[in-house]
């Protein structure tokens, strides 16, 4: 596949002043480090050709018109002295479902003796990339030939995954791991309180997850080789005339920063738990780059101070846990929905009803995969899927911060909002009315804050 594309990057030399670097270089010795860990890395260029309709706005009613930057499919292998092996992968792209993500899976499985949970796939979130096959389907009112360039682009993805995980499984080098920790400020929670309701906006007393925690992975000679760095953030910049336009959102600007800072090193974005959590300020091309730019800085920032050795082998634990839905409606609420004047609510009643005269059970409970990555006591991932609320960011920080704690959102799949108690008594979107789009009738019960937690201090527990 051929594309072309515009690369924004501002001057290395204009990003050093900005940032008050004066050089990025320092005396490392790989004697401080345990060389006996593993990692290798994989970049593959998944930009579209357009034109090519995109995901995360209901609203949009055409395909994208233009293209801003590079978007990126790209892996990280661990592997430990005793062939123990966890792949990494971020795809610049809202969201991939279970059923997307089969096929790839199953081929690097095959291919390099994975278990399938031993494949952490991660979507940054960007709203301003293509829609998927076989996700958020209750969105996806297309016409058949703008359908098949879907089609199309999900297939040209798959590969570049699998080719992403290749690429990496090549390149396995000893790693020598450092960790440390800056902050962003554009984040800010989107909940405001109206009389009635809960709706969208800007709430300066908000909770929210200003922390940037970023890994630097060097080879034994003391090279950078990889930066990986996270935030919890909504990749939903883009609005105005820009909300027909391809692009990585503040997230890929952020990685192409780095890089020009870091030539040869792969810079990687986790995404945080941040579903509801927005940008500020938003609506173009330029706020994105901003925090972009924002976002780097922190990253470099943290790159020019001293940071923690991380040592050691990993631990790794995955399983799910399935979050238990409200009562299903019953066929009259279903029929009723189904005449609805809203596209969504009647698709997903239509979706309900086929069920029923399929004499298919209805959805009772969410599935939800969470795994930990654990380098003894120095870092810990601490991924699930879905798209969790920032207050599991938050506790989760303050329940295991002294095993350092990194919270990664939208992993492995992405089912649909994943509420905190709190949320959930507030009601809202974040709630309730999210689901519509993700094709289910809810909202997920009150307990299941309780359940993640505790299956969080599980799987820590087993990674001891």
């Amino acid at each position: 596949m051929k594309t072309r594309v515009k690369q924004w990057m501002i001057s290395r030399a204009s990003l050093l002043a900005l940032l008050g670097v004066t050089a990025i270089s320092g005396d490392y010795s790989a004697n401080a480090a345990d060389q006996s860990l593993q990692a290798g890395f994989g970049f593959r260029d998944i930009t579209p050709p357009l034109p090519i309709h995109l995901a995360g706005y209901a609203a949009r009613k055409k395909p994208a018109d233009r293209v801003d930057g590079t978007l990126a499919a790209q892996a990280v292998v661990f592997c430990n002295p005793g062939g123990e092996k966890v792949v990494l992968i971020t795809v610049d792209n809202c969201e991939g479902s279970r059923a997307f993500l089969a096929a790839p899976i199953d081929e690097i499985v095959k291919r390099h003796g994975f278990q399938a949970g031993q494949v952490m796939t991660t979507f940054t979130h960007t709203h301003s990339a293509p829609l998927l096959p076989q996700t958020l389907e209750t969105m996806n009112l297309l016409a058949p030939a703008d359908n098949l360039r879907i089609q199309e682009y999900g297939s040209f993805l798959q590969k570049q995954i699998v080719a992403a995980v290749d690429m990496a499984m090549a390149d396995l080098q000893p790693a020598i791991l450092e960790h440390g920790q800056g902050t962003a400020g554009f984040a800010m929670n989107r909940r405001v309180f109206r009389e009635d309701r809960v709706d969208f906006g800007e709430n300066l007393d908000g909770p929210v997850d200003h922390d940037v925690p970023v890994l630097c992975i060097r080879g034994t000679n003391g090279t950078v080789r990889a930066i990986l760095f996270g935030y919890a953030c909504h990749g939903t910049t883009l609005g105005g005339d820009d909300f027909y336009t391809v692009s990585g959102d503040f997230s890929a600007y952020a990685r192409q920063n780095v890089e020009s800072l870091y030539p040869g090193a792969m810079a990687m974005y986790l995404p945080g738990m941040s579903s509801d959590i927005n940008p500020s300020p938003r609506s173009s091309l330029l706020d994105a780059k901003r925090h972009g730019l924002e976002l780097a800085g922190s990253v470099v920032g943290v790159l020019k101070r001293p940071m923690r050795s991380v040592t050691g082998h990993f631990h790794y634990a995955f399983s799910e846990i399935e979050l238990p839905l409200a009562t299903p409606p019953s066929r009259e609420q279903l029929l009723k929905d189904a005449q609805s004047k809203d596209d969504y609510i009647r698709r997903r009643a239509e979706q309900y009803l086929d069920r029923l005269n399929r004499e298919q059970p209805l959805p009772k409970a969410i599935k939800l995969p969470m795994a930990v990555l654990r380098f003894g006591s120095d870092l810990t991932f601490l991924a699930m899927g879905g798209e969790p609320v920032v207050d599991y960011s938050i506790q989760l920080r303050r329940l295991f911060g002294e095993i350092h704690p990194w919270r990664i959102g939208y992993a492995f799949d992405i089912a649909c909002y994943i509420p905190s108690a709190r949320i959930l008594k507030e009601g809202g979107y974040e709630a309730d009315s999210s689901l519509i789009y993700y094709g289910y009738y809810g909202p997920i019960k009150g307990l299941a804050e309780a359940m993640i937690i505790q299956h969080f201090t599980k799987l820590i527990q087993q990674t001891r």
